[in-house]
């Protein structure tokens, strides 16, 4: 695959990101309180919207990581760990918190605190523009067309 479709896919998908926050924006409750109230459509409309967050930034991280030419990488967290020197700590946090999120409301492991943290993790990823610019940066500065 030539640079110019691989950093037009991964355009794309920041363009996904984008959108899957501000559709979490527009149905997530202001407080904690409400969201525990919530009833079970806004509930699992956040989980969705979370989830196909996670999964785009792994299928972001995927595409670069084949462009990059990076070293061997196993599973989803040692993935997200080879970008640590790439993006900034905090986005790189970001990504890691909210797969294992991703990763409890796939596999149904729930707490008593479930709630709260879907709703911290959901409150971290209203606005995704730290991690597009990120993307962008690595796609314009590293993947040559």
């Amino acid at each position: 695959m030539n640079g110019n479709t691989t950093k037009n896919r991964i355009l794309e998908k920041a363009l996904d990101l984008e959108r899957f926050s501000k559709e979490l924006s527009g149905v997530l409750p202001k407080t904690v309180e409400e969201y525990k109230k919530s009833d079970i459509l806004i509930k699992s409309t956040v989980e969705r919207r979370l989830q196909l967050i996670s999964d785009t930034e792994i299928d972001i991280l995927a595409l670069l990581y084949k462009e990059l030419k990076l070293k061997v990488v196993g599973e989803d967290l040692s993935l997200i760990s080879l970008f640590s020197d790439i993006f900034k700590k905090d986005e790189n946090e970001k990504i890691k918190r909210l797969r294992d999120l991703r990763n409890k409301l796939i596999h149904g492991y729930k707490s008593e605190q479930f709630d709260e943290e879907v709703f911290k993790i959901a409150a971290e990823n209203l606005d995704e523009s730290g991690i597009i610019s990120e993307i962008k940066h690595v796609v314009n500065s590293k993947i040559t067309d």
